[in-house]
């Protein structure tokens, strides 16, 4: 079981990773705007299971939080992991991962510290990438 969480506060639980929300919504909402403005306020979507939440922002920038480490409990996994610029599918796959609570998947992409990250050049989502 998961929740997801939209970038205008809408949060659900899901527990089927082939849900739209994991399949198709969440990346939507980070490619189209609600407003003739791009929103640089609500920049973000995340899937998140009693371990794990993983965000995606409009920029292209993808954390992999680890829940155990915020709540205080010890672990060899980092507190925080991320990616830049990812294809859909492959962040369709990390959410479906969290879903379905398969930690060996999820950790099987090349997840780095921020600083070490390339930088950020443009929005990835929402240019259209």
């Amino acid at each position: 079981m998961a929740r997801i969480k939209t970038r205008y506060g809408y949060s659900e639980l899901v527990s089927d990773p082939d849900d739209p929300w994991i399949t198709r919504k969440l990346i939507a909402e980070l490619r189209t705007e609600q407003f003739d403005e791009p929103d640089d306020e609500h920049t973000q979507v995340c899937v998140a299971n009693e371990r794990w939440a993983v965000t995606a922002q409009v920029s292209g920038l993808i954390t992999c939080e680890n829940l155990d480490v915020r709540q205080g409990e010890v672990s060899d996994v980092p507190e925080a992991m991320h990616l830049r610029n990812i294809p859909d599918e492959q962040l369709i796959r990390i959410w479906r991962a969290v879903v379905r609570g398969d930690t060996v998947s999820l950790f099987g992409y090349p997840w780095m510290r921020l600083s070490d990250l390339p930088p950020y050049v443009r929005d990835y989502y929402r240019d259209g990438a």
